[in-house]
């Protein structure tokens, strides 16, 4: 908020914690619908790791920088989308990487054919690719489109102090 009590964008902090919150969430839902497709249960038991919350406000940051850099080029979405997709799998290989130095890596890709190290595999690209591109069509456009303002209680001060500036007293006031 600017001190004139005006809406104001909403801050890199707050981004990244938007970031974070929707990559936590998508992860623990993904991770419920696979142990419902793979081993049907109805429980839906969605996980994560508290190292996802920073790793995906992160990225989400990364991901916004690489957006407006893109587009403004007017690089096609497809590009882009490969783009993230190359971005995604360096930050995953290399936030495994220094989580696996102290045995805190959340994730495991042997069992899949197309891993390295066990820390990215191949047969996940179609889903790093529609999620860039959900998350910059979606996500992102309207994080970038966010502004706060004053509270409810910021505005009854400040429209009570520019009644008594008025020469009104807003207790005598009227309203109709």
């Amino acid at each position: 908020m600017t001190d004139s009590g005006k809406f104001a964008r909403i801050s890199s902090l707050g981004k990244l914690h938007i970031y974070a919150l929707h990559g936590y969430a998508t992860e623990v839902m993904f991770t419920a619908l696979w142990e419902f497709v793979v081993n049907l249960n109805w429980k839906f038991p969605g996980i994560t790791s508290v190292w996802s919350f920073p790793i995906y406000g992160i990225s989400g940051m990364v991901c916004e920088r690489m957006f407006e850099y893109m587009s403004e080029r007017k690089i096609p979405l497809i590009v882009r989308g490969l783009v993230y997709t190359l971005w995604t799998y360096c930050w995953e290989f290399s936030t495994g990487l220094v989580l696996k130095q102290f045995g805190a890596c959340p994730w495991d890709y042997t069992p899949f054919h197309g891993d390295f190290m066990g820390l990215v595999t191949l047969e996940y690209a179609p889903l790093w690719f529609l999620g860039a591109i959900l998350q910059e069509k979606v996500i992102i456009y309207y994080v970038k489109r966010l502004y706060v303002g004053p509270t409810q209680e910021e505005e009854q001060a400040t429209s009570r102090n520019q009644s008594l500036s008025n020469g009104l007293d807003p207790k005598k006031t009227k309203v109709f």
